[in-house]
């Protein structure tokens, strides 16, 4: 059954794409249910954390050539990726932590929903490409934003130029992925990990994702005073007394959002 699935374990979230005969690819169907799915998450006061995963041999294996094949005008091509466009959006925009859990193929746009998460986990069996150049295509979906700021330009450009297929061992040393772990392990682990970001404050977090997201467009005063803002807010919340109450106690700090 071709569905994105949706699984609430406590403060967390995870999305899980189960479209196996595409592999995951961005077809209309999923792209229409991910964003649902995204838009559900942000708005749910109760979660704090969502994993972002596949089922089967692909987290996402990329833009539906099937829609592609029997062509597009310009104007319908240009529709086409501000539609797809709508799924980085949410993601970056949301201001709650999104990690992408990378099961299997992650190649070309799959690659790139990736990076625009905030954390990276992949099992040992995760592959990934820039493909686009494959079928004459540039990087979509954020690739030329993401990509070169986190491996640098002439590693993105080799990527990018010779389409070329890294495994997840390699993607980690190149400081694409935040942990790479055993197949068997995988789900455990990504899990443990949400668990412990839901653990923390989400006030201070929703804060630091909205300003790590456009402190590259910014200079040191304007992240200075973004950064005095968010800080009298959080001096100011519950969340602060709690966390000092706990440092004092010697327990772990139960934080509300408040």
């Amino acid at each position: 059954m071709n569905d994105i699935f949706i699984n609430k374990l406590d403060k967390i979230f995870e999305i899980r794409m189960e479209f196996p005969n595409s592999m995951n690819s961005l077809e209309k169907q999923l792209r229409t249910k991910l964003l649902v799915s995204l838009e559900k998450f942000s708005n749910d006061p109760d979660s704090r954390v969502a994993v972002l995963t596949g089922t089967g041999k692909a987290f996402c294996s990329g833009g539906s050539l099937k829609e592609l094949k029997n062509g597009m005008t310009a104007n319908q091509a240009f529709e086409y990726m501000t539609d797809v466009n709508r799924i980085i959006k949410k993601i970056v925009n949301t201001k709650k932590p999104i990690i992408a859990c990378v099961n299997g193929a992650a190649i070309g746009a799959g690659f790139n929903i990736a990076l625009s998460c905030d954390l990276i986990i992949a099992s040992d069996k995760a592959i990934f490409s820039q493909a686009f150049a494959k079928v004459g295509l540039i990087p979509d979906l954020g690739g030329l934003f993401f990509l070169h700021r986190i491996i640098g330009i002439h590693r993105a450009k080799e990527l990018i130029y010779t389409a070329r297929m890294i495994k997840a061992d390699e993607a980690h040393q190149m400081g694409l992925l935040n942990y790479v772990v055993p197949d068997n392990d995988f789900k455990e682990f990504y899990l443990d990990i949400a668990k412990k970001i839901a653990s923390g404050p989400p006030k201070a977090f929703k804060f630091v994702k909205d300003i790590l997201s456009k402190s590259d467009q910014l200079q040191l005063d304007e992240v200075l005073q973004y950064e005095a803002f968010s800080q009298s807010m959080c001096i100011t919340s519950d969340d602060l007394k709690e966390g000092i109450e706990a440092f004092y106690n010697k327990r772990k700090p139960i934080f509300n959002g408040q």
